[in-house]
C-alpha cells in the first residue's frame, strides 16, 4: 500500500514538474511571413506616397523604419528586451513581410516534438520557429498597412535634380539585387526599379 502511494505521489510530481516545460516550449510557431497581398492603394497613387503610407503605418505600430531602398525598406520592433526585423517589399500594387532577424525571441531554424501517441520518434516541424507573439505582431503590421495605403499621405514634390550621383545609383542597384537574390523581389520588379534608376 504504501509503494502503491508512493508510486502515484511520484508520478503526479513528474506530471507537475513537466507542465511549466511543456507550456515554455509551446511558446514557438512556425514563422508566419506576410505573402504578396494587394495594397489597396487608390489607382493613381504613387510610389513615393505608398512608401509614405508604409512609413506611417509602421511607426503607428511602434516599428522604426532602419533602412530603405527602391520599392524596399527595413523595420524594427523594440519591445522589452525582445526585438524584431522584417523586410516590406512593395509595388504599385502589392506588399510583403519577411523576417529578417530576431533577438530574444526563441527563434530556430527548424524544430521537432515527439507525438503524443503513435511512435515514439521525433517528428520534424517544417520551416523556421519563432515566440508566437512575433506573428502576431507582423499581423497588425500588415493590417495597419493595408489602413494606410487606402488613404496615402500627401508627399511633397521634390525638386527635379540636375545630374544623378552615379555612386549613388550603384549602391541603390547592388541594394536592389541583394533583394531580388533573397526572393523579396522578382525579377520584373528588380528591372521596373531599376529602369527607375536609370531614367
Amino acid at each position: 500500500m504504501r509503494f502503491k502511494a508512493l508510486f502515484v505521489t511520484t508520478c503526479l510530481l513528474i506530471g507537475f514538474l513537466s507542465g511549466p516545460i511543456s507550456a515554455q516550449a509551446d511558446r514557438t510557431a512556425s514563422i508566419e511571413n506576410i505573402p504578396p497581398t494587394p495594397l489597396g492603394a487608390p489607382a493613381d497613387t504613387s510610389m513615393p506616397n505608398i512608401a509614405a503610407a508604409i512609413k506611417l503605418a509602421a511607426l503607428s505600430q511602434n516599428w522604426e523604419i532602419i533602412g530603405e531602398s527602391p520599392g524596399a525598406m527595413t523595420a524594427r520592433l523594440h519591445i522589452r528586451a525582445h526585438t524584431a526585423d522584417v523586410v516590406i517589399a512593395y509595388t504599385e500594387k502589392k506588399y510583403q513581410i519577411d523576417y529578417l532577424d530576431s533577438d530574444n525571441l526563441d527563434f530556430k531554424t527548424s524544430d521537432y516534438k515527439i507525438p503524443a501517441s503513435g511512435p515514439r520518434q521525433a517528428r520534424i516541424i517544417k520551416g523556421p520557429r519563432i515566440h508566437r507573439n512575433y506573428n502576431v505582431w507582423v499581423k497588425k503590421l500588415s493590417r495597419s498597412i493595408q489602413v494606410h495605403a487606402r488613404n496615402p499621405p500627401p508627399v511633397p514634390a521634390e525638386p527635379p535634380s540636375t545630374a544623378k550621383n552615379p555612386l549613388l545609383i550603384a549602391d541603390e542597384l547592388e541594394k536592389l539585387d541583394s533583394l531580388r537574390q533573397r526572393g523579396i523581389l522578382t525579377q520584373e520588379e528588380f528591372d521596373q526599379q531599376k529602369a527607375r534608376l536609370l531614367e
